[in-house]
């Protein structure tokens, strides 16, 4: 016996080398690191291969957030395995977006909103599979892929490729949600999906560089229809009458469209030329200072003899308006009120900034794309069809309902819920078929969303219509408008066309 014990051994320990060979042969095919200073997991996975590490994260309140990520992508590992082992076919669903942040540099989407957006998701997902709200769940299962871009969006050909090939397979992917911020990464990812058939569904998307692109939809207004909000907003409150742009200066799609948007959306109320700074990236922090000269200028429009200065235009990222905030603070002629007005998802970032404002004299207004707070509170004018059965599902999964604030569980919930629709109408989930129905999701087909019953009628560019685009204030909320006030509705102008 002792002779045999050797070779037993060694068998097994072979055996055992092999099975992880092959399990890290896999793992490492999907997914592979950025270069330093950045060492994120990149690549794709079914929710068993984990992108974060809590345990490496020194800092003790990102490694719980990161605890609570993979809690979450386990819990799609889980799902994914129920749905293979039913008897029915199944199709895939990838969540494409930064879902890491760098190590070593700032990121564009902190660990709280990748959070938010996988709550949001799973949300969605378990809905799709586990009733029909969003079509026939007797019929093909959905799995919930994840495609970590990492914080600097990748769109390398490595990851491109990765996404075309999952279309391949013998259970197809057959659309992508999420898709992160309005970048030129976003903009290139999207054409080159779009260009391999694969039908996306962004969710925080409102550059209008991303309005119209082929095979993509989204769910978040454009940053032209924010500013025709703003505008409907102006009309409401007749003190605002003069306003400025202040806009960055940097090559990004979504702070160059909004500040178009701006210009020619609200040139009724624009009495002044742009006033221009060089904002933050995720490469590239913004110089201290920045906003000084901007705000010396800003006074001189305030006390403007013809048209006195009552109302900026910001058309800057969040990050960048912390900074912002601290300099109007600090201007001279804060003893003159100022509206700030801008329009984003995620806006709500910045509320700790509430005593900075009242501080320099200044009320914060932004257009959104969703108001959880607002729609929560009893007697509201105006709530969603669907919001509360939608609320009532979140805290089901035990996600806390404070975390619907900043509108990513929103948005990215009803991304894949509008994804999830146009699969379930296709007689059979192919590529083609799938893009086919979108066109659809009209009339008796529309999407029952948190933000609305959304519609993609074929003249909309891809854009949701027949959703709100609620008006928020940072800070203490208050009521904005008369009883009985309806918010704007983005509508579809094709039926006048």
């Amino acid at each position: 016996m002792k002779k045999l014990l050797l070779p037993a051994v060694v068998v097994f320990l072979v055996a055992v080398l092999l099975v992880g060979a092959v399990m890290f042969y896999q793992s490492s095919r999907q997914t592979w690191l950025s270069d330093s200073p950045h060492e994120e997991l990149l690549g794709v996975s079914d929710g068993g291969v984990l992108f974060n590490d809590p345990a490496a994260e020194q800092d003790k309140a990102k490694s719980a957030v990161m605890g609570r990520i993979n809690a979450i992508q386990k819990r799609i590992k889980e799902e994914n395995e129920r749905v293979a082992q039913q008897e029915k076919p199944f199709v895939k669903v990838a969540l494409l977006m930064p879902l890491t942040v760098s190590k070593g540099k700032e990121s564009a989407i902190s660990l709280d909103q990748i959070e938010h957006a996988l709550q949001g998701t799973y949300t969605a997902l378990k809905r799709a599979n586990e009733s029909k709200i969003f079509g026939d769940s007797n019929g093909v299962g959905l799995q919930l892929w994840l495609v970590n871009q990492g914080s600097r969006q990748d769109v390398g050909d490595k990851l491109v490729d990765q996404v075309l090939r999952m279309s391949k397979e013998e259970h197809p992917l057959v659309a992508v949600v999420g898709l992160g911020s309005s970048t030129e990464s976003t903009v290139e990812m999207a054409k080159r999906l779009g260009g391999g058939g694969i039908p996306m569904v962004g969710a925080i998307t409102s550059a209008d560089d991303l309005t119209g692109l082929e095979n993509l939809w989204n769910i978040s207004p454009s940053n032209t229809q924010y500013a025709e909000a703003l505008l409907d907003f102006f009309g409401k409150r007749k003190n605002l009458k003069s306003a400025i742009v202040v806009r960055d200066r940097n090559s990004d799609p979504y702070v160059k469209s909004l500040a178009d948007a701006f210009r020619f959306i609200l040139k009724d109320y624009v009495k002044f030329s742009p006033l221009s700074y060089n904002g933050s990236t995720i490469d590239q922090p913004a110089t201290a200072n920045i906003f000084a000269p901007l705000v010396t200028n800003l006074c001189v429009a305030v006390n403007d003899q013809q048209s006195p200065l009552d109302t900026v235009l910001y058309a800057g990222r969040v990050a960048d308006f912390p900074s912002f905030a601290k300099a109007l603070k600090d201007r001279v002629c804060k003893g003159k009120p100022l509206t700030v007005l801008t329009g984003a998802t995620g806006f709500a970032s910045a509320q700790n900034l509430r005593q900075v404002l009242e501080e320099g004299n200044v009320t914060v207004f932004y257009a959104s794309s969703s108001d959880a707070v607002g729609w929560s509170q009893p007697g509201s004018p105006y709530v969603p069809e669907d919001f509360s059965d939608f609320v009532k599902d979140y805290k089901a999964q035990g996600f806390p309902p404070e975390d619907l604030n900043d509108g990513l569980v929103i948005a990215h919930h009803d991304a894949f819920a509008t994804a999830a629709q146009a699969i379930r109408q296709a007689p059979d989930p192919t590529l083609a078929n799938v893009v086919a129905q979108f066109d659809n999701l009209v009339f008796a087909s529309l999407v029952r969303g948190a933000s609305g019953r959304l519609s993609f009628p074929d003249g909309a560019k891809g854009r949701a219509v027949n959703r709100p685009i609620p008006m928020l204030q940072l800070g203490e909320r208050m009521l904005l408008d008369p009883p009985g006030f309806k918010p704007y509705i983005v509508e579809d102008k094709t039926k006048t066309e």
